[in-house]
């Protein structure tokens, strides 16, 4: 027998033992993988009974960003960041609109003013284009800043809306 015919044979062979047809048990198999859709939460939970470390809130070009705690940014964002007693952290990207927190530790680029009730600490990476309004200001080697800073002293009460005495300050805040 030669090659051909040993595989004339085989494929004979092959053909007339039947496969056992598996595709109805991987279809049920399938099946059991698929995702299912969680059940839909009650409607009578409201705001005021979970309230949230983390909100957004934007109406046509107009964005706000509330948070407490620690909020970190990377990307690219415009948009209003406050929060009474939160530490905004930044890695690489830009944030075009004014910051008002606690404390900001920026490493992005920033194009807007930060106002902070504790401190602002630039990094090696930070470029920031605006005014800082803070007690505390700390620059790294490699920051790039190009604006007027404020320094002044802490202030004992959080307050909730920016109190704007610079008119710097107030025509960048209402030109974002």
């Amino acid at each position: 027998m030669d090659n051909k015919e040993i595989q004339s044979e085989l494929n004979q062979n092959s053909t007339e033992q039947s496969q056992p047809d598996t595709k109805a048990e991987f279809e049920t198999w399938l099946q059991r993988l698929a995702p299912r859709l969680p059940n839909p939460r009650p409607q009578s939970l409201s705001r005021e009974q979970h309230q949230p470390d983390f909100m957004v809130s934007c109406t046509a070009g107009d964005c706000q960003i509330s948070f407490t705690g620690v909020l970190h940014i990377e990307g690219f964002l415009s948009a209003i960041i406050r929060s009474d007693d939160g530490t905004l952290t930044t890695g690489g990207g830009l944030i075009d609109g004014n910051i008002d927190v606690a404390a900001a530790h920026i490493d992005g680029s920033v194009i807007g003013n930060i106002r902070a009730s504790e401190r602002v600490v630039l990094y090696s990476e930070a470029k920031v284009a605006g005014n800082i309004i803070a007690p505390a200001l700390s620059t790294k080697s490699g920051a790039l800043f190009e604006g007027n800073c404020i320094l002044h002293e802490p202030l004992e009460v959080p307050r909730r809306e920016p109190v704007i005495t610079d008119p710097i300050f107030h025509s960048a805040q209402t030109a974002s």
